[in-house]
């Protein structure tokens, strides 16, 4: 083609710079020649476009999605011998080929032997078609804002609801979080400038039932809503408390007045003279107190005493109570005031101690599982802390002020604060309620789930994404496969669940659902308490989606053959020039010869 372009050109020029020559005013001659030339090659290759040949890998390709950064792609293609094709999948992005799906690149480049992968990853499931190709990772960082987050599923009626975020604030100006509950704040937390900080936000819910609460950020005047934090509140369970003290206590007076208000089942027995005593019943049948046996022991969860009155119990007493604690998984906490040196109560008190202050009583701060905190006064002891005992209620330097330990099924406490009714009498309900809670649900007898759901995957579901159900069944090893029903609870609209039996643990069943919106949903089976879970919507907690692609992308990455790509030899392909200059240069040339021949 070139050799036919310059034959036609040549007779062309040269008609032009006769034309130019012959004219008789010999006035910006060489101008006139000069525009001529430019005229007639701009012509010859607006007529024959030019091409010129690029260097490309057959076997290599960029793939963009969404987070890519653009200085890694332009190192990319300056370190490339041989420039690689650009495609894009699921962002835009100037100069590559958008692909809807991964089968098409591989369609567009049938020899693809490796893929540099760019920005926040893929799902697993999209990257399949690629589980032949080398894929060599150029991972973005999460952006700004959440990079973490925890709430409860569910509390009971009481517990506080806590929010545990980590955030990165970029940019000079603060930010401040919100958690919002029925359109009011119900905490706060402001985040400094150009920082990465863990914060937390708690509020306490005053009724059972199923809650969806919001995470809301502020910087300046712009408002937004990071998440949805789905929490089912359960109401108190119902347990039944022995108390047992050998004289006549303010702080077991005030116990059994606020457990029985709590409608828990409560029976109190105090000694009131040498074998003389008096006991209570309050939300429960009377029972003969007198002396403690297997099937009185049966009707509670926990014990409540101190070291006196376990002292006072025969030896036929004490290894009741703790065969209770032993097969039956009953719980006892011990309030002492003192370390409890006898031998005969060892199998309840035998906890290490030490020493803090040489008064009778002390001063300090404790705190407790839902990080309230609060003055007490306690004992002159500090419990030690060893890997045996779980702590219950901490203070100052790690150390505890009352802890438990396993004892067979069930558990043995102490705490060393033998006085917490002066929080009442300092109108300190909510800081009694709340030590007294934790205190139970840490020790009280645990009741045993053979039936049970969970949500094992993802973190956040959210609509038109698979999410995977584990049911749990402890007497079914060896049975068949149960059935399971999910309903949306808005519509009430329900789909049938398939499940599987998990090849290495028989009670366990898994099923994956695709919800088709979002709100809150429940899986039921025959013989199980249902089990609720919420589907977010699309733009909530939008790192935990970020995250999970790069987490399934990596996994994918590390399955695959780590054997480097074979060379290939470089191929080239003609690219067009564009016009636009030579039709610049046409015009420009021209006219200076239209506009010289007027004047």
């Amino acid at each position: 083609m070139l050799p036919l372009t310059w034959l036609i050109a040549i007779p062309v020029l040269l008609l032009l710079l006769w034309l130019a020559w012959r004219r008789p005013n010999r006035q910006r001659l060489v101008w006139r020649l000069l525009a001529s030339v430019v005229a007639g090659i701009s012509l010859m290759l607006l007529v024959f476009p030019p091409t010129t040949q690029q260097a490309i890998s057959p076997s290599t390709a960029i793939l963009l999605t969404e987070g890519y950064s653009a200085d890694t792609l332009q190192q990319l293609l300056q370190r490339s011998d041989a420039e690689p094709q650009v495609y894009a999948y699921g962002t835009m992005a100037d100069d590559a080929t958008p692909v809807g799906s991964l089968h098409r690149l591989r369609q567009e480049q049938p020899g693809l032997r490796q893929v540099h992968l760019l920005g926040y990853g893929l799902k697993k499931e999209e990257l399949q078609p690629l589980k032949d190709v080398q894929v060599q990772l150029h991972l973005s960082t999460t952006p700004a804002g959440t990079a973490a987050i925890h709430w409860p599923e569910s509390v009971k009626l009481g517990e506080a609801v806590e929010v545990a975020s980590q955030y990165k604030k970029e940019g000079e100006a603060s930010t401040w979080l919100y958690l919002m509950a029925a359109g009011q704040v119900r905490d706060s937390v402001e985040m400094a400038a150009d920082t990465t900080a863990t914060f937390r936000l708690r509020y306490t819910p005053k009724q059972a039932g199923q809650f969806v609460y919001h995470v809301v950020e502020k910087s300046g005047n712009a408002a937004d809503t990071l998440g949805q934090v789905p929490v089912l509140v359960r109401p108190v369970q119902e347990v039944g408390v022995l108390l047992l003290a050998s004289s006549p206590l303010f702080e077991f007076r005030f116990l059994k007045n606020h457990l029985a208000e709590l409608q828990h089942r409560v029976a109190f027995r105090t000694t009131i003279s040498k074998g003389m005593s008096q006991s209570e019943w309050l939300n429960m049948p009377r029972h003969n107190l007198s002396r403690l046996t297997p099937k009185l022991l049966q009707q509670f969860d926990v014990v409540i005493t101190e070291p006196q009155a376990l002292q006072n119990l025969s030896a036929g007493e004490r290894a009741t109570l703790e065969r209770a604690v032993r097969e039956e998984g009953l719980g006892i906490l011990t309030i002492a005031s003192a370390p409890a040196n006898s031998r005969s109560t060892s199998f309840f008190t035998a906890f290490q101690t030490r020493r803090l202050s040489q008064q009778d009583t002390r001063s300090t701060r404790a705190s407790w599982a839902d990080n309230t905190t609060a003055t007490a006064t306690a004992a002159p002891y500090t419990l030690v802390n060893t890997t045996a005992v779980a702590g219950l209620v901490a203070e100052q330097n790690d150390q505890f002020l009352a802890g438990a330990k396993r004892a067979g099924w069930g558990k043995v406490a102490m705490s060393l604060v033998p006085q917490t009714f002066p929080w009442q009498l300092e109108g300190k309900e909510e800081v009694y309620a709340s030590y007294w809670a934790n205190l139970l649900s840490a020790v009280a007898k645990q009741e045993v789930q053979e039936r049970f759901w969970q949500l094992t995957s993802p973190q956040v579901p959210r609509p038109n994404q698979p999410l995977t159900l584990t049911f749990t069944d402890y007497t079914a090893a060896g049975a068949d496969v149960p059935s399971a029903v999910v309903t949306d609870v808005a519509d009430s609209s329900s789909v049938d669940l398939p499940l599987a039996r998990h090849p290495l643990q028989p009670t366990q069943f898994s099923g994956t659902f695709w919800p088709r919106r979002s709100g809150w949903h429940q899986v039921q089976t025959l013989d199980a308490a249902p089990y609720h879970f919420f589907v977010q919507d699309s733009t909530d907690w939008t790192f935990t989606a970020i995250q999970e692609r790069q987490q399934e992308t990596l996994a994918f990455v590390a399955q695959q053959n780590t054997a480097s790509a074979a060379e290939t030899a470089v191929a080239y392909k003609e690219e067009p020039v564009s016009l636009i200059w030579f039709v610049l240069l046409f015009v420009l040339s021209s006219g200076f010869l239209w506009l010289e021949e007027k004047f």
